[in-house]
């Protein structure tokens, strides 16, 4: 679903592609909706997951954002990256779905907060000013992603990881 978004990826694809058996299957989902709602809930997982590792690997907050671009700009070489997962979800549905946005806005909420928390553990450690507001900064950082992760989608060039990265460091010393 990540690679052909949610409107090109039928169950039976996923069913073919599982290699499940069509009833165990239904029994899990019923509806491609139930669907959805579970590849964004893994998604969310995963991403967030992901961004814990690099954050606990990470001895600053400077290096968290140089592992996490070095991360975009390898799945982008190897052909794998799709752009944020919520956004191609979401964009990729052939109408409005207020429950998938409901869900979809819970993920976002999830994501937004885990950045929050480690900016603000940051700020404890002195490791950004004392000014340096956590939640604001996650919700740029989000725009930031968002945005240049769209633009490399549109042109596929990667400076915009680079430029992102760059915007990413700067906002970590304002």
């Amino acid at each position: 679903m990540y690679s052909q978004g949610y409107a090109g990826t039928s169950i039976n694809q996923v069913i073919d592609e599982s290699s499940s058996h069509k009833a165990s299957f239904y029994r899990y989902f019923q509806t491609k909706e139930e669907l959805g709602f579970e590849y964004l809930k893994q998604q969310g997982d995963d991403f967030r997951n992901s961004w814990i590792r690099l954050m606990n690997s990470s001895e600053t907050p400077q290096e968290f954002v140089r592992r996490w671009m070095a991360l975009l700009r390898k799945q982008t070489k190897s052909g794998k990256f799709f752009g944020c997962p919520l956004a191609r979800f979401m964009s990729s549905l052939d109408q409005p779905d207020v429950e998938l946005a409901n869900r979809s806005a819970s993920v976002l909420e999830s994501w937004l907060e885990c950045l929050s928390d480690y900016f603000a553990s940051c700020k404890q450690k002195g490791l950004v000013p004392d000014y340096f507001n956590p939640r604001k900064k996650a919700e740029l950082f989000m725009k930031l992603f968002q945005g240049n992760s769209q633009l490399y989608m549109i042109t596929h060039n990667r400076k915009y990881f680079e430029e992102m990265e760059t915007e990413m460091l700067g906002e970590l010393e304002r």
